[in-house]
């Protein structure tokens, strides 16, 4: 949750695959540049523009983003900055899938993100800028409880926006078959499995489900689905799970005095040997270290 990443380095692959440090939050603020070629990782991506308007390519289509705005998208989705107008500056915000999926944002506007939507707020703050920056001093300074208060204060602005009035491109419903592949239709239909199961992971983490649960979601078969979940996600349907719980769990050590066993019951791990075992595990600390270690 604690380590920040300033720039996602990528390794050319299939646009299934998620890529670079995709469980990590990244914040990026630089001179709007125009990139090479289309890139994609596993994040949920935050662009702002302040003082700038861009060009991009999304899944090979074409938008435009006017000054001042901020916008939101699933960066699985090729993604490319190709022209950018004033002497502005644009900040990068990445947040890994598997937090976002735990923030209990209205389903309408997650489900457009994981169809590949481009979410546009129709303004931006006059604190926004300002807001950017605290997040960047709060970031380098390294304190984890700081690092927690900036995700919560993202989460917040995202929240805002999914209840204020905002625009789409509606990327979603643009589907060209004019000179349609196999190959196209395959990562389509891939992607739209994965938004599925996605989802509906997110609605249940909490609970007691199984991969067969996952997969019936989406009507594959168990093996058809743990494979493809695997090959695209790059972790398993059961660690998948485990990290959204694992998620939560942190939130909940850090904002509540909740006892640890309720904590465990209330992130879905059933009991509390198994959610101490998959926490030192993951994190190398107990549930109550990381708890010191973070509230001091």
């Amino acid at each position: 949750m604690f380590e920040w990443v300033e720039k996602i380095s990528f390794n050319e692959a299939s646009p299934l695959a998620v890529q670079a440090q995709d469980t990590q939050f990244g914040f990026h603020r630089k001179k709007p540049a125009v990139m090479p070629h289309s890139h994609w990782h596993g994040h949920i991506e935050i662009n702002y523009l302040f003082d700038c308007s861009a060009d991009y390519l999304i899944n090979g289509q074409e938008i435009t983003v006017p000054e001042g705005r901020m916008i939101i998208f699933w960066a699985s989705f090729p993604h490319q900055m190709t022209a950018s107008r004033g002497d502005g500056e644009l900040v990068n915000i990445y947040i890994p899938l598997q937090s976002f999926l735990t923030w209990m944002l209205p389903s309408h506007f997650v489900s457009q993100l994981l169809h590949g939507e481009v979410i546009v707020s129709d303004s931006l703050y006059g604190c926004d800028k300002e807001l950017t920056q605290i997040w960047e001093s709060d970031i380098k300074r390294q304190v984890p409880l700081l690092a927690s208060q900036v995700i919560n204060e993202i989460r917040g602005r995202i929240r805002r926006m999914s209840i204020e009035d905002y625009s789409t491109f509606e990327l979603a419903k643009r589907v060209t078959k004019q000179g349609e592949t196999l190959e196209d239709k395959q990562v389509l239909g891939g992607l739209n499995h994965i938004q599925t199961m996605l989802r509906y992971i997110a609605d249940n983490y909490d609970q007691k489900i199984t991969i067969e649960n996952v997969s019936s979601s989406t009507g594959l078969h168990k093996n058809y689905a743990m494979k493809l979940f695997n090959r695209v996600m790059k972790v398993s349907i059961k660690q998948y799970i485990n990290q959204l719980r694992l998620q939560h769990a942190q939130a909940l050590l850090i904002d509540t005095q909740s006892p640890v066993l309720n904590i465990a019951l209330e992130a879905g791990f059933g009991s509390v040997s198994r959610f101490y075992d998959i926490f030192q595990r993951e994190f190398a600390m107990s549930p109550l270290e990381f708890r010191r270690k973070v509230i001091g």
